[in-house]
């Protein structure tokens, strides 16, 4: 289900009312934009699974490192375009599969 919301309350309410009918949450740029990677934790914590949907497309380097870091949220999912040919394509795959360096 698609948390198309300007806000994180808004998402949440949503998110309760679809509570075990749905497992799977869409979080796109309006909601990441508005309330940041905060709004992805609760939905992990009961136990959903979240697509983060901010179309990456980018250099290579800097797409990895946005997938590494949407891994390293629990995000079990990302969308790139494929517009960015394959060696963003190649960084993409690459940087789900590292782990983000501890700082």
């Amino acid at each position: 289900m698609a948390l198309d919301f300007p806000d994180a309350a808004s998402a949440a309410a949503l998110v309760e009312r679809l509570e075990g009918a749905c497992t799977w949450f869409k979080v796109g740029m309006e909601l990441f934009t508005a309330a940041g990677p905060a709004v992805i934790e609760p939905l992990l914590k009961r136990g959903h699974r979240v697509f983060l949907d901010l179309k990456f497309h980018d250099i290579p380097n800097t797409v990895a490192g946005a997938v590494r870091s949407a891994a390293a949220l629990g995000v079990h999912m990302v969308n790139v375009h494929a517009a960015g040919g394959p060696a963003m394509l190649a960084a993409a795959r690459a940087g789900a599969r590292r782990p983000r360096p501890s700082p």
